[in-house]
């Protein structure tokens, strides 16, 4: 783009009185210098952002990070590209067609349990609290984050020791039977209150950002369970009415308190038992007798009830899994009840493939397919993102926004030690608390979040090879389309992009993500 100050004004020398060059001259120029400028932003040029990696994964990040200059590349702004003929400059070709649509895009985002809650306001004023919630939902100097995963009751990063008198500060809400359900271990521990926040964060952005909570419990209270601890077993049999209820007093306390919750999935990992944080196991047949009671109780008005519309999401749980959710929409399916679910959530904690999600969307092609939990490193991090896009997720989120610099001083579940945790997006610096920094998966996420907006839609896109560099395409509600590379090689890389007839030659470093925009007329 044109800057006016730069190729137009005359410099100090000339403007003794009046300058060589005439009024209407220069008039005319910044003139054609404006409509240039327009032209640019209305689609003649791509605009290009790179960010790179640098030691992915590592502890490094906690005990002795890196200098932030030694990130060479944070969502910087490269120089422009632009259209022209067909030129075949790079054996690497990719062609984009826009008319070619996918799944919509539901969100981007990250978990707001207990323990990056905590971090987020340690020893911080509202507005310092404020400044980080506006860095991940602010697209235009931010993240833009818009999708939340919370906890119902704690989970493996929370502690609520100040609240609840088991040892590590597991609680629900109804840790008795004979309890009034309430979620005042909430209010106390600053959940709530920062979940406002953010919400207010949201609605006072220019322009206002609309975001979303969705939330999953990690255990029922332990008397609804066969172990009868938060840790270990499973639903007795005869509960799920009762665990279904104890959802909806959650969702209806939560919207008493102004937090909407877009869906709930009804347990976390339920084909997992863990032995050192909540958690319960659950046959597909469980799982089943649970969504059924669930949706029913949400939409029962018996007795002057209101009609809740949460969405119910299976799963929850990794790709291989889909052939529990692929055995519970069938039988809701064959029974009238398809409608009680709206889609299928995966995690990434095994070895099976993304496209496994294509496996159960090809057989349910009306239920959306959401990635509700993993975290992601590096340009190979990156690379699991497009592949769940491609695969037909909606969504993709990471776990765990920040943490203290002593990983366990907020966090009584077993990843809470170096090895355990990875680095999170934001950390607390050792030398000053009240200060933090960012680690390089802030800028890379920040590749596809920033840029890719709620209800885009996936566009058909050459995928390309990790051998080279690998894309993944959408088109937003204004017409901008997205295309977002990662480079996992050790060596620039140089590639061609069509669409509609013309073409233009780019190129990505090594070991980078690089995200191309332009207006589609």
């Amino acid at each position: 783009m044109t800057n006016i100050n730069e190729k137009v004004c005359p410099s100090t020398e000339e403007t003794d009185g009046i300058s060589k060059i005439s009024t209407k001259k220069i008039t005319l120029m910044i003139l054609f210098s404006i409509f240039i400028s327009a032209k640019a932003e209305n689609g003649d040029n791509i605009k290009v952002f790179w960010s790179s990696e640098l030691l992915p994964e590592s502890p490094l990040w906690y005990t002795k990070p890196p200098d932030s200059s030694e990130i060479k590349y944070k969502l910087d702004r490269q120089q422009d590209l632009h259209w022209s003929k067909i030129s075949r400059s790079s054996d690497i070709r990719i062609i984009i067609d826009p008319e070619i649509q996918y799944q919509s895009v539901l969100g981007i985002g990250t978990s707001l349990e207990a323990t990056s809650l905590y971090a987020i306001r340690k020893g911080r004023s509202e507005t310092e609290i404020r400044k980080i919630l506006e860095l991940l939902l602010d697209p235009q100097h931010g993240l833009g984050f818009n999708l939340f995963r919370i906890t119902i009751g704690t989970s493996d990063f929370s502690d609520g020791r100040s609240v609840s008198d088991h040892p590590k500060g597991f609680y629900t809400y109804q840790d008795n039977a004979e309890d009034e359900f309430s979620i005042q271990a909430d209010k106390e521990t600053g959940i709530i209150a920062m979940l406002k926040l953010t919400q207010d964060v949201a609605a006072n952005m220019d322009p206002p950002q609309q975001i979303k909570f969705f939330a999953v419990p990690w255990s029922p209270p332990a008397w609804m369970k066969t172990s009868g601890k938060l840790i270990g077993g499973t639903l007795k049999k005869g509960y799920e009415k009762q665990l279904a209820k104890y959802l909806r007093y959650f969702v209806e306390a939560y919207a008493l308190e102004g937090i909407p919750i877009h869906a709930v999935c009804v347990q976390n990992e339920p084909n997992y038992l863990p032995r050192d944080y909540p958690g319960m196991k659950l046959t597909v047949k469980q799982q089943l007798e649970l969504t059924i009671a669930t949706y029913e109780e949400f939409h029962d008005t018996r007795d002057g009830k209101s009609e809740l519309f949460t969405k119910i999401w299976l799963n929850d749980h990794n790709f291989e899994y889909w052939v529990n959710a692929d055995y519970i929409l069938s039988k809701l399916k064959k029974s009238g009840k398809g409608h009680y679910v709206s889609g299928t959530a995966f995690h990434n904690y095994s070895d099976y493939s993304a496209t496994e999600m294509s496996i159960l969307y090809e057989k349910h092609p009306e239920s959306e397919i959401v990635f509700t939990e993993h975290s992601e490193w590096g340009t190979a991090g990156m690379f699991n993102i497009q592949q769940y896009f491609w695969n037909w997720s909606r969504s993709y989120m990471y776990w765990v926004t920040m943490t203290t610099h002593d990983l366990d001083e907020h966090n009584q579940g077993p990843y809470n030690v170096l090895g355990e945790l990875s680095p999170t997006l934001l950390i607390e610096k050792e030398s000053n608390p009240v200060q933090w920094y960012v680690t390089p998966e802030f800028y890379l996420i920040g590749q596809f979040s920033k840029f890719i907006r709620p209800g885009a839609y996936r566009i058909a896109c050459d995928q390309g090879s990790i051998d080279e560099v690998t894309f993944v395409a959408f088109k937003n509600t204004d017409g901008i389309i997205v295309l977002v590379g990662v480079n996992q090689t050790d060596e620039q890389k140089i590639f061609e992009l069509i669409i509609a007839g013309k073409g233009t030659t780019a190129s990505l470093p090594a070991k980078c993500v690089g995200t191309y925009i332009w207006m589609h007329k």
